[in-house]
């Protein structure tokens, strides 16, 4: 009776943040299963306002590490120099995705439907409650492809720190302008799994 929920026990015990990576290649195969997992996650009012992007080359992979590493770096010059120090040690951990021979990136549409419900009387607080809803709702997504991943013997890791560059990485990847993205999520098979 219980099966499957020991079952999804398991999974969700053995599920770590794996931030090491083999060089083998993650199969097509094992791709497009965690993509159908992922396409059962519930969003925000029902409908499907959203996609995941998967990035192998290695070439765009490690570019886009570069635009985060540039990003970063243009956000500590701004700050004390005991601040920026602390800043960089951080902000080394937003790269660590360049070893993984995929990523994905959930990401969906900017919607306004409160705006075009409330028009002159939609205030800021309704604004980012819609946004904050599109992004808890990118949060299930991202955690359908861990778990996901996880029950193919794979290791994945779900980054925000990268999406302080996330307008540069719509840019660089081709995501729609004013898209919000939920996370870079590295997949591949686990040379070491840290535990979060």
């Amino acid at each position: 009776m219980y099966d499957s929920y020991d079952y999804l026990e398991q999974i969700a015990e053995a599920r770590k943040s794996c931030r090491r990576f083999s060089d083998e290649p993650v199969s097509d195969e094992d791709i497009l299963r965690i993509l159908k997992i992922a396409s059962r996650s519930p969003f925000a009012s029902g409908r499907k306002n959203w996609k995941i992007l998967v990035i192998q080359e290695k070439d765009k992979i490690e570019a886009l590490a570069r635009i985060i590493q540039e990003a970063s770096g243009k956000l500590t010059s701004s700050m004390e120099e005991d601040a920026a120090a602390l800043f960089r040690k951080y902000a080394r951990n937003f790269t660590f995705f360049k070893e993984a021979p995929i990523l994905m990136i959930p990401y969906c549409r900017n919607t306004s439907t409160m705006q075009a419900m409330l028009r002159e009387q939609l205030t800021e607080e309704i604004a980012v409650w819609e946004r904050d809803n599109l992004t808890k709702s990118l949060s299930c997504v991202s955690m359908m492809i861990l778990l996901a991943a996880e029950s193919l013997g794979l290791g994945s890791c779900c980054m925000t720190g990268p999406l302080l560059a996330a307008e540069e990485i719509a840019t660089f990847t081709g995501i729609p302008s004013g898209s919000i993205l939920g996370a870079i999520i590295p997949v591949g098979h686990k040379l070491h799994a840290h535990e979060d």
